[in-house]
């Protein structure tokens, strides 16, 4: 995704560089390549986890710091462009996009804008699958999702 939006921005740098082949061609207008430099940006928003990191050994209970970069944390409610809060999956991958992720024992709700939490974990292997999603609780999908695998002692 990363390379994506750095061929995305380059070619947004050279289509703003290049000469006008004629004297009669108007510049495109600039909200177009506002809209283009907002998409760019949109697509180069993840999640990740700031701790544990991934393949760790830990005791319970397992602190986890949730991270974020191309959006912002606000509380549920509202659900507004660029927004959201986390939700950590335990032993699942990511929820579909669009779908409303359930509250459950596996499913965990950072509802208030939380950022970290402490799990309560049996002694075994896990993957933590961190997944963002919009102000009622409808998921951004896979390119808002990343997992981790610890193992609790």
């Amino acid at each position: 995704m990363k390379y994506l939006s750095i061929v995305l921005f380059s070619l947004i740098i050279f289509s703003c560089s290049s000469p006008n082949k004629s004297t009669e061609q108007t510049a495109e207008p600039v909200a177009d390549q506002t809209e283009i430099a907002e998409k760019v940006e949109a697509d180069s928003a993840y999640v990740f986890f700031k701790s544990p990191a991934d393949g760790a050994t830990v005791a319970s209970p397992v602190f986890v710091e949730m991270g974020v970069s191309g959006m912002q944390i606000e509380p549920a409610g509202q659900v507004k462009e660029g927004f959201g809060h986390h939700h950590i999956l335990i032993n699942q991958a990511s929820w579909p996009e669009g779908e409303v992720i359930p509250m459950s024992d596996s499913t965990i709700h950072y509802g208030k804008g939380q950022t970290d939490t402490t799990l309560e974990l049996e002694p075994g292997e896990y993957t933590l699958s961190l997944q963002f999603a919009n102000g009622v609780h409808a998921s951004y999908g896979e390119k808002m999702a990343t997992s981790i695998t610890v193992t609790v002692e």
